[in-house]
């Protein structure tokens, strides 16, 4: 597959940093309403991490595309255990540059457009924990990083 020369793995991308905290809050936006698109068509992917998902940097907005095309499910609901794994793959590897507000600011975006979970606490709660217990791993310029979660 052949990317533009500026579109980035999302990890990288994120890396970069934004230019000012709006800019940062629409692109939370914008991809929490992607992701729910996706979910909302039945498109579940099996393996959500951060460098499977490339993004392209347009004038006001972003596009989003799924790279590992043979780890895409295209015949099935999304739940609330697929969307956990998707949440909990996203959120461990999302660089720290996502403070813990950003990424419920993500949460919260996601949910107001596909409410699937029931329990938003437990939900949140289970995210978190699972999180902790894995710690951040994606990918920068350096190579591969691991930390601890920022929360």
């Amino acid at each position: 597959m052949e990317a533009l020369t500026d579109d980035q793995e999302m990890d990288r991308y994120i890396l970069k940093g934004f230019k000012g905290l709006n800019k940062k809050r629409l692109y939370i936006r914008t991809f929490a309403r992607w992701l729910g698109g996706l979910h909302k068509m039945s498109l579940y992917h099996k393996d959500m991490k951060t460098c499977n998902i490339l993004v392209s940097e347009r004038e006001e907005t972003w596009d989003f595309h799924l790279l590992d095309f043979e780890d895409i499910l295209m015949d099935g609901k999304v739940d609330q255990k697929k969307l956990f794994r998707n949440f909990l793959q996203i959120n461990t590897s999302t660089p720290k540059v996502m403070t813990k507000v950003d990424r419920f600011r993500f949460f919260k975006e996601y949910l107001r457009l596909n409410p699937i979970v029931k329990d938003q606490k437990a939900f949140l709660k289970r995210l978190v924990g699972e999180s902790r217990r894995r710690g951040l791993v994606y990918v920068s310029p350096q190579g591969v990083v691991s930390e601890k979660i920022p929360f």
